[in-house]
């Protein structure tokens, strides 16, 4: 029987993209039945909000729902029995107070990115429905690359102040919470050793997870950024030899074979 008791997928190029585009691959299907029909949890983490990981679920297709779904590489939620998903312990709670505390003291550092914008062609400025900053987006990763190291470069920043990339977007955050650490809370909640969680993403607000440290077995698909890759390989884990839906199939039935074999 497998030893994979969590399985922590990234969505956005890791479940959907590549040739089955938002529709789940039959081989990851397969794959998916398989790994929870053995006693595995499955949970989506994605720097997507709930709303979206929702819509984007149900497009998705997939023969089976996520037990909990961590979402804005911060907050985890889990069924409520009605239909509905709320939050899964206290977690949530107080990353939402510790974000609120963080944001309100980085007012002059907020207007210093906002005139950073206001001087970059192709990047915008996002604020959430009360007018904060939430993060930015970019025309290319070349423009957003360049952005952040001006960024990186202001003075006044909040020790706490931190971001997460993933190709074109920016999302602003406080150090102590991301894939991983959020990982490790669920981890914690379900008492769930590490050497049981495979942790699979394809870009750079999956790095927190893929190090090693949170989750025992790491992996990515082909289409990883190159900073997925040299992690991943560094911690021993798998680089898939295809894309997407497919290459996360393909790392499940890796770390499963191997499992059963042992």
């Amino acid at each position: 029987m497998s030893l994979i008791r969590l399985l922590s997928t990234d969505f956005d190029g890791t479940l959907i993209g590549g040739e089955w585009g938002d529709s789940c691959a039959p081989v990851l299907a397969s794959e998916l039945i398989a790994t929870v029909g053995e006693g595995a949890i499955w949970a989506v983490n994605t720097g997507r909000s709930l709303e979206s990981a929702l819509e984007g679920l149900l497009k998705f297709g997939g023969p089976l729902s996520p037990e909990y779904i961590l979402t804005s590489e911060r907050h985890i939620y889990h069924p409520d029995g009605n239909g509905g998903w709320h939050d899964y312990g206290d977690w949530n709670r107080i990353c939402r107070e510790h974000h609120d505390q963080l944001f309100e003291k980085s007012g002059d550092f907020f207007e210093q990115i906002r005139n950073l914008v206001v001087e970059t062609p192709g990047v915008i400025l996002q604020r959430n429905g009360e007018g904060v900053p939430e993060g930015l987006i970019a025309e290319s990763e070349e423009i957003l690359d360049n952005v952040t190291a001006r960024l990186n470069a202001l003075p006044g920043r909040q020790d706490d102040f931190h971001y997460q990339r993933s190709n074109i977007y920016l999302r602003f955050c406080h150090r102590l919470y991301d894939k991983g650490s959020t990982l490790a809370e669920l981890g914690r909640l379900l008492d769930m050793p590490t050497t049981d969680i495979l942790a699979v993403g394809d870009h750079q607000n999956d790095l927190a997870m893929l190090y090693g440290r949170v989750a025992g077995m790491v992996a990515c698909p082909a289409n990883a950024h190159e900073s997925v890759k040299m992690v991943v390989l560094k911690a021993g884990g798998h680089v898939s030899r295809l894309e997407a839906g497919e290459g996360t199939a393909e790392a499940i039935r890796f770390y499963r074979e191997r499992e059963n074999e042992s």
